[in-house]
């Protein structure tokens, strides 16, 4: 059982910035951007490795993030069990950005490990995110306190180890939604068994009342089997309309490589507090017509639009699984005329990985303040000459890209490319997150590989 007390209740536990709107300047078709290279990562031990997922910029400068590997604790990956990090701005302009381990995942007793998304926080500085494993082999979402005095380390909990009486495993996804009361949102993307999804969920936390206690999980939905109503959530939800709304990787359409197309669906609370799928909103279609495969959260636009993205699907033809032609990605948007009416989706562009365009999408899109779309792919750009990033059939190392909307409603979006990671000379490679859009209007994400000593990145990127 879970429940929105009011649907309108500002979020008064998060004050920090996960994703922000700021008044830009429409960018001219073929505008690029300036990039730095904030940070480089040296990898396990002695540092972070591999930054994932959202990054949280604090009211001081202060970014904050995770990275799926490193620091000084050893995990079966090899590398590291992932940490959490800060990284803040010079003491003086221009100069160097600060960066530090703020906290080594451990991954035992009972510690979460390769935390696999961005960050949350409250008003007293607690920070709140979800890991691959915990409590043993198990996902968990994980609690960080800061400590009462500078230089003092910082408290883990597991607040959640995600697995089912019957030991089913879950793996949450981030990052997490928060809503009223400090209550969490997430969801878990279940595990396949001969044949069947199991275990995929959305999922409510709601903090104890006395502080110190277990927090409590309520199960909102489990997803359907049934690849024809769509399951395995691979990103968490958002709120809007008094519904929770959210995508799946499969189902929907059984023509995508067997497994589905994927899937938007609305979950909307009932009045006795409980939740129901209200249904599945839209279902992809494939290449090459339509987007496939949607991985990263739903973004809310004005006038009640969402915008998305699939990681597969759309008109591209060099993208390939195996000898099958699955396209190489779609930002999309889905419209609603009127309540209770069916939505509508249209595909604003479909990439390529030619001619430096760009190549599976890669994290949730920021919207500025002029309606333009701000995102990244993983693959593709205009460094593809010996690029030491390829990937079913696309090459080059990631874009950050800017869709921008049309002078006259129906006319077609624009899209320029900002930057084209190379992976060389210290540029980061493979982008695997949003990016966020300060307030200033500076745009900052993270890379999972390149830089200096290739374990990744944090980037900022400056409107020419």
């Amino acid at each position: 059982m879970f429940s929105i007390r009011n649907p309108n209740m500002p979020m008064k536990r998060i004050h920090w910035i996960l994703l922000a709107a700021a008044t830009l300047t429409p960018p001219a078709a073929g505008q690029t951007a300036t990039l730095a290279t904030l940070y480089s990562f040296r990898g396990y031990p002695i540092d972070a490795q591999s930054p994932s997922g959202a990054l949280l910029l604090s009211p001081n400068g202060t970014l904050y993030g995770t990275t799926s590997l490193g620091g000084v604790n050893f995990c079966t990956s090899g590398a590291g069990c992932g940490t959490v990090y800060e990284l803040k701005p010079p003491a003086v302009a221009g100069g160097a950005s600060m960066e530090s381990v703020i906290f080594n995942f451990a991954g035992c007793c009972p510690g979460a490990a390769l935390p696999a998304g961005g960050l949350v926080a409250d008003s007293n500085g607690a920070l709140y995110g979800t890991a691959a494993s915990g409590a043993g082999t198990n996902g968990s979402v994980f609690q960080l306190i800061p400590p009462a005095t500078a230089g003092a380390p910082w408290t883990e909990s597991v607040i959640w180890s995600a697995t089912t009486p019957e030991g089913t495993v879950w793996f949450p996804q981030g990052p997490l939604l928060a809503g009223p009361g400090g209550t969490l949102y997430g969801t878990t993307s279940g595990i396949e068994e001969r044949g069947q999804w199991h275990g995929a969920t959305a999922f409510a936390l709601t903090p104890p009342a006395i502080p110190g206690e277990s927090w409590t999980e309520s199960t909102m939905h489990y997803f359907d089997v049934n690849s024809a109503t769509g399951t395995d959530p691979r990103a968490s939800v958002v709120y809007e309309r008094g519904s929770f709304f959210g995508t799946l990787y499969l189902g929907g359409q059984a023509s995508c490589l067997t497994n589905g197309c994927g899937a938007v669906f609305e979950l909307r609370p009932t009045p006795a507090g409980g939740a129901s799928q209200e249904g599945t909103i839209y279902k992809f279609q494939g290449p090459p017509l339509d987007g496939a495969n949607p991985a990263t959260a739903l973004t809310a636009g004005p006038g009640g639009v969402f915008y998305g993205t699939t990681f597969r699907g759309g008109a591209g033809t060099l993208c390939a699984y195996y000898t099958v032609v699955t396209g190489c990605g779609t930002v999309f948007q889905l419209t609603q005329a009127a309540s209770g009416e069916a939505w509508t989706e249209t595909v604003l562009h479909s990439f390529t990985g030619l001619d430096g365009d760009g190549a599976f999408p890669a994290g949730s899109l920021v919207v500025g303040g002029n309606g333009s779309l701000y995102g990244t792919t993983q693959y593709g750009g205009s460094a593809t000459f010996g690029s030491p990033c390829t990937s079913n059939g696309a090459s080059g190392c990631g874009t950050a890209f800017v869709l921008t909307p049309p002078a006259v409603p129906g006319g077609a979006w624009t899209e320029s490319v900002l930057h084209s990671f190379t992976g060389t000379n210290g540029d980061g490679a493979i982008p695997e997150g949003p990016l966020l859009l300060s307030p200033t209007g500076v745009l900052y994400g993270t890379t999972s590989a390149g830089g200096t000593a290739n374990y990744g990145t944090v980037f900022s990127l400056m409107l020419n």
